[in-house]
């Protein structure tokens, strides 16, 4: 049986893993690559299939200079599971994510529902990912896209960006990287 110290540290390592993930979809979806490597330990390795295998940086670099081909990007986490040790930690989370891509005049929509496996290692108190690899459990890809924005729920709204002109950079003042100030 867990001692209540015991599980209240497992649900503050739970807690700021979940943070962690969280950052992530925000940092890589508002285009944000040094929060994103930020996220990782300068060791770790991240496999993202054909687009990056390697290092975490090799990855980051790859999502910077992916930047102007992209229109749009959204990760959302669904179902997650941690099983943390100490300071080591792994995680099955559960992701739908969507990607406009701008190719050749038209834009192209990919969306993906996958997995991460992550590893993570709490160093100097602080939680990052140590490896992360993805796994596609189902993909669409409209060619052109599907997207429009003409319909009244949608006209005259805003439209992100994953780049520094994306609403959410002008309207925030305390949530700009996610980090705590």
């Amino acid at each position: 049986m867990t001692s209540p110290e015991g599980l209240l540290q497992e649900m503050l390592d739970e807690h700021q893993l979940r943070r962690l993930v969280h950052r992530y979809c925000r940092a890589v979806d508002r285009g944000d690559v040094e929060e994103l490597r930020r996220l990782y330990h300068p060791d770790a390795a991240d496999t993202h299939g054909g687009f990056s295998s390697g290092t975490a940086h090799t990855f980051t670099d790859q999502i910077a200079a992916t930047r102007p081909y992209l229109r749009s990007m959204q990760h959302h986490v669904t179902t997650v599971e941690f099983a943390i040790r100490g300071e080591v930690a792994e995680g099955e989370v559960y992701t739908i994510a969507t990607h406009t891509f701008i190719a050749g005049g038209r834009d192209v929509d990919v969306i993906v529902g996958g997995r991460y496996l992550d590893k993570y290692e709490k160093r100097s108190g602080e939680w990052r990912f140590t490896e992360r690899a993805i796994v596609t459990d189902t993909a669409f890809v409209n060619d052109p896209s599907a997207a429009t924005f003409e319909h009244p729920v949608t006209k005259g709204t805003p439209t992100g960006s994953p780049g520094d002109d994306d609403p959410s950079h002008r309207f925030f003042a305390l949530l700009r990287t996610g980090r705590d100030q």
